[in-house]
């Protein structure tokens, strides 16, 4: 009996220390949902004989002739998951500044972005992501007056690696995009066309990133499931600036050098911007300390994850950086 007393109480300090493991590195609350003027929906849209799945929100009162946001999610993630890491704050910006956003879910939740080494269902079938978003594009056009030329893509994780494929293959459809948390595949890991159009582009990257290698390097879960070898953090600007045609030296705010990771005392972030008159801008944002997150005033990543940064706010910048460039007087792309 007290053999099987003594086997129950060790047996019940495992489970008390795998719960406390499991809420202190995977729990992660969910915030508030905001308050707006129409709800978000939830549809279908059939791309290649496929039926996909979306949420959208649109405002109630979006004039005719609107930008289309698309966010695209991480492996692992869908268009519910990343609406919520984003903190609702692409929908709260879509609220205010009058925009559509769309949160497609990704084939069996991944997408077939530009990498040889991806192992995503939807790039060992060869998924046509790319005619999925310009259906969706289609669509929303349609239904709610959306202005083709003013389409904008931000992707997180290997949702980024599906923006810089859309970058590389269909420039001509893209207003700009925004990056999370992906460094550009090196050149014998690019599966798709290179990159030849100028286009605007915003990277934000965490110098302490655990799967996503901020200097570069082998990515992978933790160790382990490699997905191949990416530029670093610096080097992936630096591509987009050569492809901008941006001859000019970066400038970084505050002014330390591109990838100075600090210490505990100095900047949480660096923003570098290679800009240059009548070229498309290129704005990298280095988080100090920053794991594979998001970073967001309103939700904080599974710790697993690495640290999330609340002071800055993602949605805000790269809504920001799209505004920017959607005034900005530059030559039209070839």
């Amino acid at each position: 009996m007290q053999v099987l007393i003594t086997a129950l109480v060790a047996v019940g300090g495992v489970v008390l220390v795998c719960g406390a493991a499991y809420g202190y590195l995977v729990h992660s609350p969910k915030p508030v949902e905001p308050r707006l003027s129409a709800p978000v929906t939830a549809d279908t849209i059939t791309v290649a004989d496929r039926t996909r799945t979306y949420r959208a929100f649109v405002p109630a009162d979006l004039p005719p002739g609107a930008p289309l946001l698309f966010v695209l999610h991480g492996s692992q993630q869908d268009g519910k998951t990343i609406r919520t890491a984003t903190g609702y704050g692409f929908d709260k910006l879509a609220e205010r500044h009058k925009f559509a956003v769309v949160y497609p879910d990704g084939y069996k939740r991944g997408w077939n972005d530009g990498r040889t080494a991806a192992v995503t269902p939807a790039r060992k079938e060869d998924i046509d992501d790319e005619g999925l978003i310009a259906a969706l594009v289609e669509r929303f056009r349609q239904r709610h007056g959306i202005d083709p030329a003013r389409v904008l893509v931000t992707g997180f994780s290997n949702g980024g690696q599906m923006a810089f494929r859309l970058a590389a293959r269909t420039p001509e459809r893209i207003a700009a995009i925004a990056v999370i948390g992906a460094g550009l595949p090196t050149p014998d890991q690019w599966a798709v066309t290179e990159l030849k159009s100028p286009l605007p582009v915003l990277l934000i990257a965490g110098t302490s990133d655990p799967i996503m290698p901020y200097d570069g390097g082998e990515a992978s879960i933790f160790g382990f499931q490699k997905r191949g070898t990416v530029l670093s953090a610096e080097a992936t600007a630096r591509v987009f600036a050569e492809v901008n045609g941006i001859t000019h030296p970066p400038t970084s705010w505050p002014p330390t050098p591109f990838g100075g990771k600090g210490d505990a005392d100095g900047p949480s972030v660096i923003e570098t911007r290679y800009t240059q008159p009548g070229k498309p801008p290129v704005v990298a944002f280095t988080v100090t300390g920053g794991g594979h997150t998001i970073p967001n005033p309103d939700y904080r990543f599974p710790r697993l994850m690495g640290r999330t940064d609340h002071t800055l706010d993602a949605p805000a910048a790269i809504w920001g950086f799209f505004s920017e460039t959607l005034r900005a007087d530059v030559p039209p792309r070839p």
